[in-house]
This record gives C-alpha cells, sequence and structure tokens, in this order.
C-alpha cells in the first residue's frame, strides 16, 4: 500500500504505523512520524495503546505457539490450537491487521527521549526450525555393525547388536541404508540390568546452540525417527521408542555413569509405537520433543526397538531418517528501550 501525506493526522498515524509493521518506512515517512508525536499528544497516546495491544497480542501468540510445539501430531505441524482461537478472539487489533505485521525498528523522538519500539519481525512471530547436528541420522556413512556399548564421543552411533544394511527386499526411508536392530543387549554400567531392548545411541553437543542464541528464547528440541516392522505376518508385540535425555556436564563423561544418570536428566522427551507387523513397507515416524533448558550441555539421542514378550528374536525392524531439530520461539517479541 502506498502511504498518502495528504490524509488528517490521525489517519495519516495509523497509516504510517501500519506501513511500520510490512516494511521498513523511509527516512522521510520517519520523520514524517516523529514530528506528528512530537506534536500531538493524542498521537503518542493512541501509538502507545497500539504497542500494547501488540505486546498482549504477541504474547499470547507466543503461549499459543508453544503450546502447538508440545501438542502437534507426529508429522510435527503447528496446529490451530483452542489458545490460538481464543488469542485471536480476545485481541481486537487482531481482526483488522495482518498476523505477520511488525514494526522493523521504528525510531519514534518524543521531545528529549529517544524511544525505540523494537517489535518481532515475522520470522519472530512464527517459530524458526532448523535441523540440529545429529550426525549420519540417515545412516548413509557406513555400511555393516554399530560399534557395541554406550558412546564415548559425540556424533557416532553406537549401542547394542545392531547394523547398517542397504536396500534389498526392504526400501530405505531416506538415502540407500538403514539401521536394523538385531539383539537386546544390557547396559554395562548396569549390573542388575536386563538384555530387554535393542537400543542405540548418540551423544549431541548442544553448547553450540549457544552461539545461535537459543537460550535466549523458548525453545523446543524435536527428535523423529521413521521406523519399519517388515514382518509379513502379524508377530509378536514389538516397541519401538525414540527419545531424548538432556543434561548439563562433559559428554565425553556420559558414559561413565549411563544409564544410571538418567534422574539427573534436566530434560527428557519420548515417543513409543506398538507394532505388529503385517504391513512391510509402510514406516511410522515417531517425534518426541521437550523444552531446551539454557543449561543444557548435551543431549543423549536412543532409538530401540523391544519385544513385549521375550525371549524373541528381532527380525526385520529398521530405523531411518533420524533427525534433531531445535524451534525457537522469542521469549521477549516485544521490548521497548528507553533513556
Amino acid at each position: 500500500m502506498k502511504t498518502n501525506p495528504e490524509l488528517p493526522w490521525r489517519e495519516r498515524l495509523d497509516e504510517l504505523l501500519l506501513e511500520s509493521r510490512t516494511r521498513t518506512l523511509s527516512t522521510a515517512e520517519r520523520e514524517e512520524l516523529n514530528a506528528m508525536l512530537r506534536t500531538h499528544e493524542d498521537a503518542r497516546s493512541h501509538a502507545a495503546q497500539m504497542l500494547m495491544d501488540d505486546a498482549a497480542l504477541a504474547e499470547e501468540l507466543r503461549a499459543a505457539q508453544m503450546e502447538s510445539l508440545l501438542s502437534a501430531d507426529s508429522g510435527g505441524m503447528l496446529g490451530a490450537t483452542q489458545p490460538f482461537a481464543e488469542a485471536k478472539r480476545r485481541s481486537g487489533w487482531f481482526q483488522w491487521r495482518p498476523l505477520t505485521a511488525a514494526a522493523a525498528g521504528v525510531v519514534l523522538g518524543l521531545f528529549c527521549a529517544t524511544v525505540a519500539w523494537a517489535m518481532a519481525s515475522p520470522r519472530a512471530v512464527a517459530t524458526m526450525a532448523r535441523v540440529f547436528a545429529l550426525e549420519d541420522g540417515s545412516f548413509e556413512k557406513t555400511m555393516g555393525p554399530v560399534p557395541a556399548g554406550f558412546p564415548k564421543q559425540a556424533g557416532v552411533w553406537s549401542g547394542d547388536e545392531s547394523e547398517v544394511v542397504s536396500n534389498g527386499a526392504v526400501k530405505a526411508k531416506d538415502g540407500a541404508h538403514m539401521l536394523r536392530f538385531v539383539s537386546p543387549g544390557a547396559d554395562a554400567n548396569d549390573p542388575n540390568g536386563r538384555a530387554i531392548s535393542c537400543d542405540v545411541f548418540q551423544l549431541v553437543d548442544l553448547r553450540a546452540l549457544r552461539d545461535h542464541g537459543s537460550t535466549q528464547s523458548d525453545s523446543v528440541l524435536e527428535l523423529s525417527a521413521e521406523f519399519l516392522d517388515a514382518r509379513i505376518q502379524p508377530r509378536v508385540s514389538v516397541t519401538f521408542t525414540c527419545q531424548m535425555f538432556l543434561f548439563n556436564g562433559d559428554p565425553a563423561k556420559a558414559h561413565e555413569t549411563w544409564p544410571l544418570s538418567n534422574g539427573d536428566a534436566i530434560g527428557s522427551g519420548a515417543a513409543h509405537l506398538d507394532s505388529l507387523g503385517g504391513t512391510p513397507t509402510s514406516w511410522k515416524k515417531l517425534t518426541a520433543r521437550c523444552l531446551l533448558p539454557a543449561q543444557a550441555d548435551y543431549a543423549v539421542v536412543q532409538i530401540a526397538a523391544r519385544p513385549n514378550i521375550r525371549p524373541t528374536k528381532l527380525e526385520s525392524l529398521f530405523v531411518d531418517d533420524v533427525k534433531l531439530t531445535v524451534k525457537m520461539q522469542p521469549s521477549l517479541p516485544v521490548r521497548i528501550v528507553q533513556r
């Protein structure tokens, strides 16, 4: 929309404020807006009320988006939840201004004070997502048996008896390779432990996230994996699991106390799926989520297949396309800085 400088000041004020939400105002437009706010006390009150309405709406949307993340379906889509609808109903501004409209940094000179109105950009109001450094989540870099035992360093898969296999009678979900669960194993640090499930792990160093500002945001860590029960005939029930545990400390020492350290986790998330077989080409996606605390140094990513009647031989059970995603929602979508 092209602004019209011939409008009366009240209409012109609304027009400039609305324009500021969708683009950066020109120098002349910013000067015009500043002059209007210096001259008219009503203009300052009107603009302040707009900002407070924006702040209230942005907070409602932030809360609704966080709830959407935690209650989204296993495909990871953000649904239109009830809190989102309630935010829309309660806000009058919501009905006539674009949701994604946000000021890009309008500076308003008010007498001797400078007030910087820094409102959330469209990219900030919408939750940002990016895939984090989970190493070889599609198992394309190696073939054959996975190293045994809990990993002693970040970025490698290891665990109970399992192997990376290539396409054969079963087609991988992503690329040419996938991981096949072979046999359950016991945990080395648990003398009373039993071989219940076939677990494969990877340590993920989360400290690099602090360089990207996620510790200043409301962030959710999302782990997803595709599982396949390729048994042709229905058999004994098997439970697939993808889960993660978050810790502070040195990831290189995690193997010394796992799994007894689970109680010290500062965050965790898990998703499970029971399968009887009988759908040998149907991959199923599991997604686990948890809030990402600012003090989290590393994550233990765990994917597993557990027979629910033991002893049972594992056969034709696969996992592929494991992803770790960080979804960030700024915790302060509207800021007012005055000096």
